[in-house]
């Protein structure tokens, strides 16, 4: 709901959306925005100064029985008013509950008395424990010291915590390079940018990684080259490094579509061919690759069935609901492009029926999809993606000119952000054209003289 604060520090009063249920099912969106940080935070549009507002919060998730409420010690609430607060909030979830879907536990909600005993419960529900959580806290704050520490002090404490260093370090790393580059802090993101390749280069699990996108970067050359990834291609790559488990598995998951019936035939005989020249030792690897790669396969396309499957299930809410509008709102965090795929194959079939009226829905239901993604959209990230999008350089020319005040030097940082998280990623093809729209988008500046003298090329 829309709240109206005053900023503590300017004086200045302004409206935050703020929420105090959530419930999992009816609002999923929302348990997303807690996990993420960003539920019930305000910035005074004034002096720039907020943060997370302290509210009482009440947690439905009807999948796991959990119904539980925290109401910070800071409000400094008596027992009557406190009680008068939760049973409110507890006659809001049951009023929305369908009466079959009411359970006992609803009568008394657990109660949380920290912030981090609430949140535990939460992150529980994806499988995630209260040591996961304590340690990847560790690796944020060691981030965060590495970020601002001399080299020297890099380096012991790179030797010092080694073991804190590992896949999810990296990930929270990437995402803090992310965050920083949309805040707009140039100097920031090239710092975690020279940590990072640090990183790379003088830890293990670095070392690793860089392995892997080295090899990933070496398949989709070759895939370029031969106009297409192939079973035979990939079935090349696999058995180069066919010595490094986490290159292989990468190389099968980004190039899915090429492990099929025909790649397993090359593997086998492959593996046949080796036991026939005795090399037992070859040919034991290859069959752990490929009961490996099967199991990988199996699952994966359990996991896409589950996918399409609850697409269909949010579509079916969708245009059995009300007011269209109002549920494609709730359900934004489901929608993606398994959803927009459910729809496009709804719609076919639905005209070769002649099911006229329920083309039109469909029809709708794209279009306002549309409309609330490119609404949430900034304008800058729109501009990017149609600039990737755009057939040639005439076509990116048209779409700066028409956009000339979304021009500046923190755009072409973030193009420089996004074209190494494209060669980090093994895509060639996005990176080079990432680097024309650079190019392009340093040779307006430098015409208009607004500071593009300053940017390297």
């Amino acid at each position: 709901m829309q709240t109206q604060i005053t900023c503590p520090n300017c004086g200045v009063p302004y409206v935050a959306d703020i929420h105090q249920v959530i419930d999992a099912a009816r609002q999923p969106q929302l348990k997303e925005m807690l996990l993420s940080g960003q539920l019930n935070v305000a910035v005074c549009p004034n002096c720039g100064a907020g943060g997370r507002i302290a509210t009482p919060l009440l947690y439905h998730d009807p999948d796991h029985d959990l119904f539980m409420v925290h109401v910070p010690q800071e409000l400094n609430l008596d027992q009557v008013r406190r009680e008068e607060l939760i049973g409110r909030m507890v006659q809001q979830v049951v009023n929305q509950t369908p009466m079959e879907k009411r359970r006992g536990y609803m009568l008394q909600p657990q109660t949380m008395l920290t912030m981090q005993s609430f949140m535990e419960r939460v992150w529980g529900t994806e499988g995630v424990t209260p040591e996961m959580l304590a340690r990847q806290q560790k690796q944020v704050e060691l981030l965060r010291t590495l970020a601002m520490a001399a080299p020297d002090v890099q380096d012991f404490l790179l030797k010092e915590r080694a073991r804190e260093i590992d896949e999810t370090f990296f990930a929270i790393l990437r995402a803090q390079i992310e965050a920083t580059g949309e805040a707009g802090d140039p100097n920031q993101v090239n710092s975690l940018l020279n940590l990072q390749a640090k990183l790379m280069t003088e830890t293990p699990v670095g070392r690793q990684i860089e392995r892997q996108q080295i090899a990933l970067h070496a398949l989709n050359q070759d895939a370029k080259k031969a106009n297409g990834l192939s079973p035979q291609l990939l079935f090349t790559h696999i058995l180069r490094n066919e010595h490094d488990d986490g290159v292989v598995n990468l190389m099968a998951v980004s190039a899915r579509n090429a492990v099929n019936y025909e790649f397993f035939a090359l593997l086998t005989g492959e593996i046949e061919k080796r036991e026939k020249n005795k090399d037992a030792a070859g040919a034991q690897r290859l069959t752990a690759i490929r009961d490996r790669l099967l199991e990988m396969q199996r699952e994966m396309q359990q996991a896409a069935q589950n996918i399409l499957q609850e697409a269909q299930q949010t579509l079916e809410a969708i245009l059995a609901a009300p007011d269209m509008r109002e549920a494609i709102a709730d359900n934004m965090a489901r929608i993606d492009d398994a959803f927009m795929h459910v729809v496009d194959a709804r719609m076919a079939h639905a005209q070769q029926s002649g099911r006229t009226d329920e083309v039109e829905k469909l029809r709708r239901i794209q279009e306002e999809v549309i409309n609330l993604v490119q609404g949430e959209t900034p304008p800058e990230v729109q501009l990017l993606s149609q600039l990737v999008n755009a057939p040639d350089k005439a076509g990116r020319e048209r779409l700066m000119s028409a956009a000339a005040d979304l021009l500046s030097p923190e755009l072409v940082q973030v193009v420089d952000m996004l074209r190494q998280q494209a060669n980090e990623a093994g895509q060639p093809e996005l990176a080079q054209r990432l680097g024309e729209i650079r190019g392009e988008l340093n040779a307006r500046l430098l015409t208009a003289g607004a500071g593009g003298a300053g940017l390297s090329v």
